[in-house]
């Protein structure tokens, strides 16, 4: 996920999840920002699209329908 504003600091959680994972501090995208409407909507399609049978896909489904009641 990218950052949604041009804010330059990272947060005590973000930072501790980049270190966890080895990201470097300068990269764009967020490790700890949930996604989105849209961005929910799009990752189901594509996990649909890519494994129309598989459990992946219905636990994007489930928790797209848990953040979204």
């Amino acid at each position: 996920m990218t950052r949604k504003s041009g804010h330059c600091w990272l947060g005590r959680r973000e930072r501790a999840a980049r270190a966890a994972i080895g990201m470097p501090a300068r990269h764009p995208e967020l490790v700890t920002r949930r996604p989105g409407r849209a961005e929910w909507r799009l990752l189901a399609a594509w996990g649909a699209e890519l494994w129309p049978h598989d459990e992946y896909t219905a636990i994007i489904a489930e928790a797209w329908r848990q953040d979204h009641p």
